[in-house]
């Protein structure tokens, strides 16, 4: 039952974490945004989103039974350890009040965190497939 589930759980993370990075876009202007994600010299917001979607489509493969099973647990590894490191990174060197302040919205106060969990829940819900198959 893991063997589906922790994959599925996988993609639903992935997808809360594009959601949690495409949400700010929608409640504050766009040179907010642009400051809030600018604040590192790498462009973190868009390699978690490519290597988000990347592990969607790795962990569907698992789910589909196309892949070999040791394959995906490595992969989905790798690529959810590279975002929530990348995430982590970004929060700790992104200020507190950054998106607070340019975009003088305090509803998005703990923004960073929540992107931040949502990157930690992928490398989760890999190792959770990786102890199932392995």
């Amino acid at each position: 039952m893991s063997q589906r589930l922790a994959p599925a759980v996988g993609i639903a993370s992935c997808l809360v974490l594009l959601a949690a990075l495409v949400f700010p876009y929608f409640v504050a202007p766009g040179s907010a945004v642009a400051v809030y994600y600018g604040t590192v010299a790498v462009p973190v917001y868009l390699l978690d989103a490519l290597f988000a979607s990347v592990a969607v489509v790795v962990f569907g493969s698992a789910i589909n039974e196309r892949t070999d099973p040791p394959t995906v647990a490595g992969a989905t590894l790798a690529l959810g350890g590279f975002i929530a490191l990348l995430t982590l990174w970004w929060v700790t060197a992104t200020p507190a009040d950054t998106l607070i302040e340019t975009a003088r919205m305090d509803s998005l106060e703990y923004h960073r965190w929540v992107v931040l969990l949502a990157a930690l829940a992928i490398p989760a819900s890999a190792t959770w497939y990786a102890r199932s198959v392995l």
